[in-house]
């Protein structure tokens, strides 16, 4: 124990000297801190099983980055962060879901480490990103869908390049994780198993007040590389997917805001599934999924105060043997969030989610949920240099986007 303690406290007095030094160098980096913290209370009702959880901090997480200046008009990033996984998972009790190096100019940017995949393209305004997950991002076809982070973050190599400041084009491939069961093989290599291509409109983060309906539209195409049995050919195993995503100010006023936020998501499947039997049929089954929400957001004093918002997903599979019943999910989710404090928040959310036909077999008939949170989020730089697209708190989850 003596010799941990020494241990640790020789990592904080480097790092804390590796501070100091930097901030005296030549070219000096500027240092970015960022953390968000959630906490809620949950109640959970399902015909299986009636449970609560007293203090859920699951996806609370904490982030270090360090830009610079480069010789040339880029400027480099290197960020490393943990996030605590969800409850019930297996993975360890910190998980490292960002580290990565980021090098970028007014037009292009290349990326390679380990982050968010590219499996949503919109983010909704839900306590967590995983509130919705069977409707809002591809499934991991790899996982036994323990775990949502396996569906979330991954190893990825991207580049974009952005014209005029609103078209944006990625490029992007990686790895996601691949669980013995699922891929067939006796332990996970770590090769490109994914690849996509995102084109997308984005009205700059500076101009969203400008009373624009037309805030964000984007179509992504995505690949996953699987060992589907019978067949030989890479684009006959690969499984194929297409997402198009849109976000609507239906209201832009400065004060009182309305948008809607819409993704669908159709999972060009395997024929040969035809019923859904575990997680691995379940994301190689025919489907299309979609995901809408209504979101009020009052501002006062240029500050967000009070957000209100209203969700509704539908999955249905498509191209099942058993069609005597439906076999489709539904999800309601209603949510209000108030600010106490400067980034710090309240807020109450009510999921109730419906499995018909082969999908309730696999997780039951239906669940209710009942979630009373509480958020804090900060940010803090020292030797600013940059102008804030790079954010720290952008890679996390904004549940009030």
């Amino acid at each position: 124990m003596l010799k941990n303690n020494i241990h640790l406290n020789l990592l904080v007095i480097l790092f804390i000297f590796g501070i100091y030094s930097l901030s005296f160098a030549e070219v000096s980096p500027e240092i970015q801190l960022g953390a968000r913290g959630i906490v809620s209370v949950n109640f959970d009702h399902s015909p299986e099983d009636d449970s609560q959880t007293v203090s859920d901090f699951s996806d609370t997480s904490l982030l270090l980055g360090f830009r610079q200046k480069l010789y040339s008009d880029y400027r480099g990033q290197f960020v490393i962060g943990f996030q605590v996984p969800d409850r019930g998972s297996d993975l360890e009790p910190l998980f490292f879901h960002q580290v990565f190096f980021k090098i970028e100019n007014r037009s292009n940017i290349f990326k390679i480490g380990r982050s968010r995949l590219r499996s949503a393209l919109i983010e909704f305004p839900t306590f967590r990103d995983d509130d919705a997950l069977y409707f809002t991002d591809i499934l991991n076809p790899f996982s036994s869908g323990q775990n949502s982070e396996d569906t979330q973050y991954g190893d990825v190599l991207e580049a974009s390049h952005i014209f005029g400041q609103r078209y944006w084009v990625n490029l992007y491939s990686g790895h996601v994780t691949e669980e013995a069961e699922s891929s067939g093989n006796a332990e996970e290599d770590f090769g490109f198993n994914t690849l996509g291509l995102l084109l997308e409109y984005r009205v700059p983060e500076t101009q969203r007040w400008n009373r624009e309906v037309l805030n964000q539209i984007g179509v992504s195409f995505n690949s996953f590389s699987t060992d589907r049995p019978g067949y030989s050919g890479e684009y006959d195993k690969a499984l194929k997917h297409i997402v198009f995503s849109t976000i609507l100010n239906v209201y832009p006023d400065p004060v009182h805001f309305w948008d809607v936020r819409h993704q669908t998501i159709y999972n060009l499947g395997f024929s040969e599934i035809k019923q859904i039997t575990d997680c691995t049929t379940m994301t190689r089954a025919e489907s299309i999924s979609t995901f809408t929400s209504l979101r009020y957001l009052y501002r006062r004093l240029e500050f967000p105060t009070f957000q209100a918002s209203l969700s509704y997903g539908y999955k249905n599979f498509l191209d099942l043997a058993d069609n005597s019943d439906n076999n489709d999910q539904h999800q309601i989710i209603a949510n209000g969030l108030y600010r106490i404090g400067d980034n710090f928040d309240v807020g109450l959310q009510f999921q109730y989610q419906k499995n018909r036909g082969d999908v309730r077999e696999l997780l039951g008939d239906h669940e209710t949920r009942i979630q009373f949170a509480i958020m804090y989020s900060v940010e803090q730089l020292w030797n600013k240099q940059f102008d804030d697209r790079d954010s720290l708190l952008n890679l996390e989850h904004g549940y009030i986007p």
